[in-house]
């Protein structure tokens, strides 16, 4: 699982629009020099600057140590500033006057015993509230039992997409079990990174359905870890396990439990993962706007390569339907998944 000692934010003097561990990381403005593969209709270009890095979270603040994998989910932005956010193996409800002065931290979301599908970590990477004000949780589950460890001690897992509700605006979560899962079932002994997950969901634009973004670590035909995209009717019900389809050569056709999928976005043809993504609807901009990382095989620090980061950073791309997507450009260069040969994961 990638980690970072900090959240941060890059500010650009706008508001932030997101709830990513970015923040509000861009200023999205018209450029030239940009062939899009998105839709009819969207700005022929788009171009990406970023600001000043700011740390919202510190390692050991607030009790909280690690911030692992992928997005941020918003809960309310005023009176207080409300975030859903993952924290060593669980997820912590965060509030505070603003976003750069977060002052309390409570536990609301853990993994499961053993023996069920999310022992191992439950990290909530997306939320969606209905009409009536419930709110739904997605996170991140992992299942670590039969699966070794990684190089760097972090435990392997089997992942999955998995739906928690509120009534109490955060406050506590009733599971409701996986909602998107992997066509490759688990296999003990097998690759250490198993199934799929590190997602985050988004409105679609006419509000008919909610989409759900998703790394798949299948690795089917060699493809490698790569982007999928799932959605599920939102008008006048609920989505929950059973209601979601998979995008799948053209058309959401296969169902989000064991179903077939094909990439939306991937890392562009070289040896990497693209992973962790995050997508917002940007109403100024009329698109889908999404940042993600692409990790490089043969540059990471335990590859034995000693290679600088070269193609391995986060990226970000574009699109006008939220299923074609521009090409890939890089935002930042970094190495972009968490190494530390002999740290075990610290439990909180």
């Amino acid at each position: 699982m990638e980690r970072s000692t900090a959240i941060r934010m890059r500010r650009s003097g706008r508001t932030a629009g997101t709830g990513t561990i970015l923040g509000a990381l861009a200023v999205l403005l018209a450029s030239p020099g940009m062939g899009p593969a998105a839709a009819p209709g969207a700005p022929s270009s788009l171009t990406v600057r970023t600001g000043k890095q700011v740390t919202l979270l510190g390692d050991r603040a607030l009790g909280l140590r690690e911030f692992p994998d992928g997005a941020i989910a918003v809960v309310s932005r005023s009176p207080k500033v409300r975030l859903l956010v993952s924290s060593g193996v669980s997820s912590f409800l965060v509030e505070g006057r603003r976003l750069d002065a977060l002052d309390r931290a409570e536990r609301v979301l853990a993994p499961g015993k053993p023996g069920e599908f999310d022992n191992g970590y439950a990290g909530i990477s997306g939320a969606w509230r209905d009409p009536a004000g419930r709110l739904y949780a997605f996170y991140h589950a992992e299942d670590h039992e039969g699966l070794g460890r990684f190089g760097n001690n972090v435990p392997g897992f089997y992942c999955r997409a998995a739906l928690a509700v509120s009534d109490d605006d955060g406050r506590a979560f009733t599971k409701m079990g996986p909602v998107v899962t992997s066509a490759q079932v688990k296999e003990p002994g097998g690759p250490f990174d198993q199934g799929c997950g590190e997602l985050c969901v988004v409105a679609e634009r006419d509000g008919c359905h909610l989409y759900m973004y998703y790394a798949d670590h299948s690795r089917v035909g060699g493809r490698g870890v790569q982007i999928c995209l799932a959605r599920a009717p939102i008008e006048g019900g609920a989505p929950a396990p059973g209601t979601w389809k998979k995008y799948h050569q053209g058309a959401f056709g296969e169902d989000g439990l064991g179903g077939q999928d094909t990439p939306v976005v991937s890392a562009g043809g070289i040896p990497a993962d693209a992973t962790f993504p995050h997508v917002t609807w940007s109403r100024a901009l009329g698109v889908y706007v999404m940042v993600f990382n692409v990790v490089a095989y043969l540059e990471h620090p335990e590859s034995g390569k000693e290679r600088r980061p070269g193609r391995s950073g986060i990226y970000w791309a574009w699109s006008a339907d939220g299923i074609s997507w521009s090409e890939p450009r890089q935002l930042l260069r970094a190495y972009s998944m968490w190494s530390s040969a002999g740290e075990d994961r610290r439990r909180s």
